[in-house]
């Protein structure tokens, strides 16, 4: 079907009109069709061929930033629409539509203090697995009782 056509677009004048397809905002599925190949194919060459991977996507990057340039134009002549479009995907934390809760904020606080005193507690592990089995059972033994005491400390420290 489609063997060895892959190499006639890794030219550098086909690997340009690939990037233009894409900056002109085509699909893979339609660059596919272009081509005469199932879209399946196409998926092969970008990950066999990282020139059309590459001329793909800088044609994608630049679509992206023809797409930004004009609506940040728009933003800034005072299209309201635009304006609130840009300020809700470049500054999320101030207007974003939902916000969290101050209970969400404190458990995603509190989940990402456990995961990092589970880092620690694993590090210190590996690091103690030197010795013999019951010189090495005792150090982690104490260890862990030391780490649930800070661990024990910081949830009465939080409350």
């Amino acid at each position: 079907m489609a063997t060895g056509r892959y190499q006639k677009w890794l030219e550098d004048e086909n690997l340009l009109l690939l990037q233009g397809w894409k900056r002109n905002g085509l699909t893979d599925e339609q660059i596919a069709k272009n081509i005469g190949i199932a879209p399946r194919t196409l998926e092969n060459w970008k990950k066999n061929h990282i020139q059309i991977m590459r001329a793909l996507k800088v044609g994608k990057e630049q679509a992206n930033f023809i797409v930004e340039n004009a609506l940040f134009k728009k933003a800034t002549q005072g299209n309201t629409t635009a304006i609130i479009f840009w300020l809700k995907n470049n500054w999320r934390d101030k207007y974003a539509d939902i916000h969290a809760s101050k209970l969400e904020e404190n458990l995603t606080k509190a989940q990402i203090e456990k995961a990092k005193s589970e880092i620690k507690r694993t590090e210190a592990q590996i690091k103690l697995m030197s010795g013999t089995d019951d010189e090495v059972e005792d150090k982690v033994s104490k260890l862990l009782d030391k780490i649930d005491d800070t661990v024990k400390g910081d949830d009465e420290h939080d409350k």
